[in-house]
């Protein structure tokens, strides 16, 4: 995921595994936010007005998908709830096997992880994508 941080300053990054995002898509939607759909990222010559709702299912580096600033703020809020939640262990602990398979254990990465997007979300609009180094492996591994 990124956003353009503007006028020759560069880019503002967050990544993480899918399984981490499906996570937090999940524990937003069940601590309140709505999500309004993504867009796909036009070109500046496109004549569309108001471009049709997606999912949040990444694609490939060449599938930006775009969540726009309100959509984005409320993620970030209901993740803030998310975290203060007694239910929120419960939850992360569910969905440990999943994450277990990148290399640490839920307890390690989650936190930082999620404080890292929320962050980044409060920062408003951004893409995301599948890295194309991800999706070149994730495509070998279908084919074998």
């Amino acid at each position: 995921m990124f956003r353009d941080a503007g006028l020759g300053v560069g880019f503002h990054r967050f990544t993480c595994p899918l399984p981490v995002w499906d996570l937090l898509w999940e524990l937003g939607r069940a601590f309140g936010w709505r999500p309004q759909g993504t867009t796909y990222v036009m070109s500046t010559d496109s004549t569309l007005e108001a471009p049709a709702r997606r999912n949040y299912q990444p694609g490939d580096s060449q599938d930006h998908k775009q969540v726009d600033e309100e959509d984005a703020l409320a993620w970030a809020r209901a993740l803030v709830a998310a975290k203060a939640s007694p239910h929120f262990a419960a939850m992360v602990e569910a969905r440990s096997a999943a994450l277990l398979s990148h290399g640490k254990t839920v307890a390690e990465l989650l936190p930082a992880v999620l404080d890292e997007f929320i962050e980044f979300a409060y920062g408003g609009a951004f893409q995301f994508a599948i890295r194309r180094e991800r999706a070149r492996t994730e495509q070998d591994e279908n084919e074998h």
